[in-house]
């Protein structure tokens, strides 16, 4: 949905009045004066405004204050000259390492209530995630509405926790090298910022994304000799992918048949783990497999690690001039604040509470006009089609930036309470 000049105008003045008032909130990268900085500014055309390089945080304060952007980013790259406008004229100097978790690409089941797709030829209409063509026609112009709800950002902060867990204790990053943000909408970015990765070219990077992603893993690679009777040992405190795929299959072991079955077991094999179920997770913690076929095993090992995987995007990763979202700046959909984390505080993380930006007391009247589910700061919002509320300035800079409100004419503006 396009927003309405006055909704622009609502979304621009709330977004300024922030940046006033909470120029402490920006968390400027490391290497500031070496980073490029971009922006999208509220207007129709989305083009961006990059190769721009700042000497202080006071600066870029007070540029966020006058130009009052929708998106604030950074580069990932440190570069000699940041305000030049050629790449090669930059003098490229390395870049962090970055991941790009979004819930927009993890299969959840609440996107069958919440996301529904268009056909824009045949007019055929259905939910959930968005066919690549159309069941009817065969075309492939399927116009995708889509929501982040609460257990989409769960669904995110999992993939992100699996991607901390593998960097720590695979490639032996420290905590204090990694920082995890939300990006203030679908889902979560992990920096590296280690001098052992900062020259990495893209395709190193690229070997980094298939580690993590488990791309091509084969668990026959990984246990050979589970396909030899004689030999059926799993080892649970193994390093890397091997150690992982045996634990998570474990785990998978005390499932109920129907989840197994989802996972590619056929119903003899579900049915013989079922009825000897005790005495075979009494083996594996002590390392036999014996009593498990090995079709079997490698089932459950490929399930595990399809399971154990962070899925990241890898064009985000391997791109080693990407922008990438500045922490303490608005989101221009939501107006949620991208927010850096401690690795070791993220668990307990709720970004529809702890990223809202504006104050509680100041309301807004707006009118529903597509009705999504929404929970924000606690509170739970559930509207019909051409209802009017009001309600407090995160919830309406949300409703309205994502369009599913406008803004109601003569309704509360931010400056006016």
């Amino acid at each position: 949905m396009t927003l309405g000049e006055a909704e622009m105008a609502f979304l621009q003045k709330s977004f300024q009045e922030y940046y006033a008032e909470a120029s402490s909130s920006l968390q400027p990268p490391k290497a500031f004066d070496k980073r490029e900085f971009g922006f999208i500014p509220f207007r129709r055309e989305k083009s961006m405004m990059r190769h721009k390089g700042f000497k202080s945080l006071p600066d870029l304060a007070a540029f966020l204050v006058n130009f009052t952007p929708s998106d604030a980013y950074y580069s990932s790259a440190y570069y000699e000259r940041p305000e030049a406008e050629d790449m090669a004229g930059k003098g490229w100097l390395g870049a962090d390492l970055i991941f790009d978790i979004d819930s927009d690409h993890i299969v959840t089941s609440c996107k069958t209530v919440h996301d529904s797709w268009k056909c824009l030829d045949c007019g055929l209409e259905g939910w959930g995630v968005e066919p690549e063509k159309c069941p009817r026609c065969g075309r492939r112009r399927i116009e995708a509405d889509k929501w982040v709800c609460e257990q989409c950002l769960e669904a995110a902060k999992r993939e992100t926790l699996k991607l901390l867990s593998m960097l720590e204790e695979d490639f032996g990053f420290s905590q204090a090298k990694l920082e995890v943000a939300f990006s203030g909408h679908r889902g979560y970015h992990v920096h590296v910022a280690d001098e052992a990765i900062l020259k990495f070219s893209s395709e190193e990077r690229k070997e980094i994304v298939d580690y993590v992603s488990a791309s091509g893993l084969k668990a026959s690679l990984l246990y050979p000799e589970l396909r030899r009777r004689s030999t059926r040992e799993v080892d649970f405190s193994a390093e890397g992918w091997r150690g992982r795929i045996a634990r998570a299959a474990y785990s998978l072991l005390l499932r109920k048949g129907e989840e197994l079955k989802e996972l590619g077991l056929t119903g003899k094999a579900v049915r013989l783990l079922e009825e000897n179920r005790e005495k075979l997770l009494r083996e594996l913690s002590a390392g036999d497999a014996a009593g498990i076929p090995w079709k079997t095993w490698e089932r459950l090992l490929q399930a595990a690690a399809s399971l154990e995987a962070a899925l990241v995007d890898t064009v985000v990763t391997t791109d080693v001039h990407r922008l990438i979202r500045l922490p303490g700046s608005l989101h221009g959909k939501t107006g949620l604040k991208a927010v850096l984390i401690e690795s070791r505080k993220l668990p307990e993380f709720n970004p529809l509470t702890e990223a809202l930006a504006f104050p509680e007391e100041r309301n807004v009247k707006v009118k529903i006009v597509k009705p999504k589910p929404l929970k924000l700061g606690g509170a739970e919002y559930k509207f019909k089609a051409g209802e009017i509320v009001e309600v407090s300035w995160s919830p309406a800079v949300y409703m309205i930036g994502t369009g599913i409100a406008v803004l109601l004419k003569g309704g509360l503006q931010p400056s006016e309470a």
